[in-house]
């Protein structure tokens, strides 16, 4: 039996076409929810539209500091697997939900697959970087989404026998989505041309006046902008009392957070992306989108350097400035410049995700 442990709605998404492949293949699997995201429309919708059995528990961690998560699903981690003994457990991502489950599971010596390992930013301050270090080190074994990610795992030592290069299970559910959702109602309502921001991560959510500056950017573009608002970073709105500023802009259209068959849509139908999330900047290019990445983190290099993203921080005049301009030529009508590209693999990740899984469960009997 395999047990997903997930925590998140991007582990969501990863852990769906893995899901949907190993029940196409009659193997028992068991989904454990450590309750990282406990809002509804941040969690339980996307099982059901991803179509993924639902989690036989939900660990209810919650909120909190890195180290009060961190500890409190270690040890609700290790009672739910000594509770049903999975022959192996696979972890997504890079979150304090996988590195809790990656600590509990290999100290009781269950197999462990890391899927999307060796993503590297090269900058130990971020919080996800440190996580993909440690899960990487203990896990058995490892699928990298790309080369890049594949040969950072080279250069750390891990030895080849644990590494299975399988390219991005995400690509597999893009490809699978994007395939079959129409125009939505909600799509109906918005603006015919916007651009889609998704803002969230700590580095720009967890001070004041960074937060403000975003504010006073995105106020500047002068463009429709469609904006899922993450529970975490409207929190922080309303904690520095900038939620009404940010709402009194017409262009700016704040909705609740929606699924990912919404998320898709949005995607392939608007004009160029405003994004923190290593994820959402990845999908873009999936969808051959213009993409601004809004944090000085070297994500994905190879997107990077094909021109599928351009870098930028709003407290860097040189950067800020230049993607400013280049948004100001996309909504003038000026051809996105970028390499044709795909780092991310062929549309079958989930497929060898699942050959790795089952080789690994014959070699530990």
């Amino acid at each position: 039996m395999v047990m997903h442990i997930v925590g998140n709605r991007p582990q969501f998404i990863k852990l769906a076409p893995v899901s949907r492949v190993l029940r196409q293949r009659n193997l028992e699997e068991i989904i454990i929810h450590t309750g990282q995201h406990y809002d509804e429309n941040m969690s339980d919708v996307f099982f059901e539209e991803l179509d993924i059995p639902k989690p036989i528990e939900n660990l209810g961690v919650g909120s909190g500091s890195h180290a009060e998560m961190t500890a409190k699903a270690i040890v609700a981690i290790e009672r739910a697997v000594l509770k049903y003994q999975p022959e192996c457990v696979i972890v997504y991502g890079d979150t304090d939900s996988t590195l809790s489950a990656a600590v509990a599971v290999s100290k009781l010596n269950v197999p462990l697959v890391h899927v999307e390992a060796g993503v590297r930013t090269g900058n130990l301050k971020n919080p996800e970087e440190k996580n993909r270090l440690m899960v990487d080190a203990v896990s058995d074994i490892l699928c990298p989404p790309n080369k890049i990610s594949e040969k950072n795992l080279c250069i750390e030592n891990i030895t080849p026998d644990r590494i299975c290069f399988t390219g991005d299970v995400m690509y597999d559910q893009f490809l699978f989505t994007s395939n079959k959702v129409a125009r939505s109602n909600l799509a109906m309502q918005l603006p015919k041309e916007f651009a889609l921001l998704t803002w969230h991560r700590q580095e720009n959510t967890c001070n004041k006046m960074r937060v403000k500056a975003i504010i006073k950017f995105l106020n500047e573009i002068n463009y429709h902008i469609v904006f899922p608002v993450h529970p975490g970073t409207k929190k922080r709105l309303i904690q520095y009392g900038l939620l009404d500023e940010l709402g009194e802009n017409d262009k700016i259209h704040m909705i609740d957070p929606v699924g990912y068959n919404e998320m898709v849509r949005l995607i392939c139908d608007c004009t160029f992306i405003l994004t923190d999330s290593g994820g959402v900047s990845k999908e873009a290019s999936f969808a051959d989108k213009p993409c601004f990445y809004m944090l000085d983190l070297d994500v994905w290099p190879e997107l990077e350097k094909a021109g599928c993203y351009y870098r930028f921080d709003v407290d860097d005049e040189i950067t800020f400035g230049v993607a400013k301009q280049k948004m100001k030529q996309i909504i003038n009508g000026t051809p996105w410049e970028h390499e044709a590209c795909q780092f991310f693999g062929d549309g079958h990740a989930a497929e060898k995700v699942a050959d790795s899984v089952v080789k690994l469960m014959e070699t530990s009997k």
